[in-house]
């Protein structure tokens, strides 16, 4: 217990913060067209700053991590977060509020991973799937906070409210790490040099890339539609009102804590008996694709249910974060962890990105509906997926991870 509320608690609940704001405009988003008069395109240019801000971080705050620790790390880029959310609520135009969407992201880009490097060193490395993921169940209570209950607290305040008040509670979450976390011995002992050269050796290993791209690839699409544009869809081909895609993305942020919970204990329990974690993330990822295969085909009779499979299915192949790090030293844990997240997140940028003038274009140039857009764009990134997957498949130490 004294571990759970000082090396997991205070970055686990930085991990539901991280997920509340990367949902948060999905739900907001009809509040800034009303309010300031933004389209789509406008909305999907400010979300989109989070997802980059948060890859531009990745890196740097891999070598920070495991040089300083999550101790130091992690309160620092709490309080930029917080800063960041006080501007965004300050805004009233696309600059100001892709500047505050911006350091959001860069706040919140190592909360996950100071999570998993406390977990790497207080917690037995073999029960480090099944910790992460009740770590990452934090994220998906986060997700589904952005949902449903933000839309009752829009009743009875503004945007601008919503967004103070959790700046307020990022700062006391940043202030429960400074004082409950444990203390990191290695800080400060190693060159810089040598944490850079760390680094690149992560980058030059083959297995890395053979094990961790695909699973990266399919989270980085997967954060774009669980955090934004499934709500697009549930508007554009489901034809949802407003009320219905809260209570929709309500239900479906909450397939996010069994797939990461589940991902993580079925990994465990499998690994006791002998079958290796690899195998069963290629299992996961499969199941990934194949509910793509509906979406695609714009199939409406339980919309609800659908977007739940994909959310609870696409949350699975977080264990990759896990599984390819058990494959490091535990010093370099840090490193592999935000590289790897650095992949997920330059995806998910990309794809959330693209998607709305993607869709845009389609409609002016083809003249296809908004719903026959999302199709083209749903077998595209199926097409992707299934490519780097067969790589995946294809090695042998990928699937071989223990």
């Amino acid at each position: 217990m004294r571990l759970f509320f000082t090396a997991f608690l205070p970055f686990a609940l930085g991990y539901f913060l991280s997920f509340l704001f990367r949902s948060l405009n999905a739900v907001v988003a009809p509040a800034l067209r009303g309010e300031l008069g933004l389209d789509d395109a406008a909305i999907g240019v400010v979300t989109s700053m989070y997802l980059a801000a948060f890859t531009l971080a990745q890196l740097p705050a891999g070598v920070a991590l495991d040089r300083f620790g999550p101790r130091r790390v992690a309160p620092v880029m709490l309080l930029v977060t917080a800063l960041g959310s006080v501007i965004f609520a300050l805004g009233d135009g696309v600059f100001v509020l892709s500047v505050g969407r911006a350091l959001i992201g860069f706040g919140l880009s190592v909360a996950l991973m100071c999570g998993f490097k406390a977990n790497v060193l207080y917690w037995p490395i073999g029960r480090l799937p099944l910790v992460n993921a009740v770590m990452m169940t934090f994220g998906g209570l986060g997700a589904a906070m952005a949902t449903r209950p933000v839309q009752w607290l829009l009743v009875d305040f503004d945007w601008r409210q919503v967004f103070l008040g959790l700046a307020a509670i990022t700062v006391a979450v940043a202030l429960y790490q400074i004082f409950a976390a444990p203390a990191y011995e290695r800080g400060g002992k190693g060159r810089l040099a040598d944490e850079l050269r760390g680094l690149t050796g992560v980058l030059r290993t083959p297995l890395f890339w053979r094990a961790g791209l695909a699973p990266t690839f399919s989270l980085g699409v997967w954060v774009c539609y669980a955090s934004y544009w499934a709500a697009g869809w549930l508007r554009d081909v489901a034809h949802l009102d407003e009320p219905a895609v809260g209570v929709a993305l309500f239900a479906v942020s909450i397939a996010i804590v069994p797939g990461y919970f589940f991902s993580g204990m079925i990994v465990d329990l499998l690994h006791r008996r002998g079958v290796r974690g690899g195998r069963v993330l290629l299992v996961y990822g499969l199941l990934f694709l194949a509910i793509h295969v509906p979406i695609a085909l714009n199939v409406t009779a339980m919309p609800t249910l659908l977007w739940f499979a994909y959310v609870m299915f696409g949350g699975m192949s977080v264990v990759c974060y896990a599984l390819v790090t058990r494959a490091f030293a535990p010093e370099l844990a840090g490193r592999v962890n935000t590289t790897l997240n650095l992949i997920c997140m330059l995806i998910a940028f990309m794809v959330q990105a693209a998607i709305g003038p993607a869709l845009a274009w389609m409609d002016v140039a083809h003249g296809l509906s908004r719903a026959e857009a999302h199709q083209v764009v749903t077998f595209a990134l199926l097409a992707m997926q299934a490519a780097v997957w067969a790589w995946f498949a294809a090695s042998r130490d990928a699937w071989g991870l223990p």
